[in-house]
């Protein structure tokens, strides 16, 4: 397998990763009336008359300079998207996305944070040496997909650790969103309708979560590692549909599916 052929799960992950990073910063799925989707218009973290909130770190910056960012934000994701000078757009595109992050301290969304990184990690990678307007020449695939596979496991890692806790491990925190409705459908019903139940899933998840970082990276277990992830978000995203979170881990875990790690 040549160096572009083994860089394609790389390109595929770009394309998917991008695409997710422009629907959650433009308009496109207002008409859907999700909750994320909510100040997208004109562009996300578009300039208002409304309170805007004070920046982080004195990164303040006026108006006029907050809706070019915006517009530079978006025309970078879609460069990066389509593979059109793809390390400097995803830079660019990256860098706007983070530097409008701040501009709300309290604003702080995961999702967002997971978008803007994993955009500006690929765009370090050789995700721009196929499948895209203007290939690049393949620099060390091998290293590339190293680097997205060590991003994914410090997620599970953190993760799993942050739950090692005795109202984890109890059901209670499971019980309080279910309870609230933020896990819901008959999914999140049959497997949270028991203390017993919960208590059960809590372990299962943090179990899952913690040994990603080492199934992702043995040698027996990273082919069909990604494959565990997959299940682990598609079970959250039946119950609790987060944003847009999942279909992001799963983006980067198609750079990592066994095609990728036979690269």
């Amino acid at each position: 397998m040549n160096d572009r052929e083994s860089a394609r799960p790389l390109a595929w992950s770009r394309i998917a990763l991008g695409s997710l990073f422009l629907l959650r910063t433009t308009p496109v799925l207002a008409p859907l009336h999700l909750t994320y989707s909510a100040g997208t218009s004109p562009l996300l973290g578009w300039p208002t008359a409304a309170w805007q909130g004070s920046p982080v770190w004195g990164l303040g910056a006026p108006a006029w300079l907050i809706a070019a960012l915006c517009i530079v934000r978006t025309l970078a994701a879609l460069c990066f998207t389509l593979g059109y000078r793809t390390s400097f757009a995803g830079l660019t595109a990256g860098l706007c996305g983070y530097f409008l992050f701040f501009q709300e301290p309290f604003g702080f969304n995961a999702t967002l944070h997971l978008l803007f990184q994993g955009v500006l990690l690929l765009a370090a990678t050789d995700a721009g040496a196929t499948l895209a307007l203007r290939p690049v020449e393949p620099r060390n695939v091998d290293s590339s997909k190293l680097l997205i596979r060590a991003f994914l496991a410090s997620i599970y890692l953190w993760a799993g650790t942050v739950k090692l806790r005795p109202d984890w491990f109890d059901g209670r925190t499971l019980a309080l969103f279910h309870d609230n409705g933020a896990l819901s459908g008959p999914v999140a019903d049959l497997l949270l309708g028991t203390a017993t139940r919960r208590a059960l899933v809590a372990c299962a998840v943090v179990a899952t979560e913690l040994s990603l970082p080492v199934l992702l990276f043995a040698p027996r277990t990273r082919r069909f590692a990604p494959y565990v992830a997959l299940s682990l978000h598609l079970g959250i995203e039946l119950s609790a549909r987060p944003d847009l979170l999942g279909w992001s881990m799963a983006a980067l875990l198609l750079s990592i599916l066994p095609r990728a790690s036979a690269g």
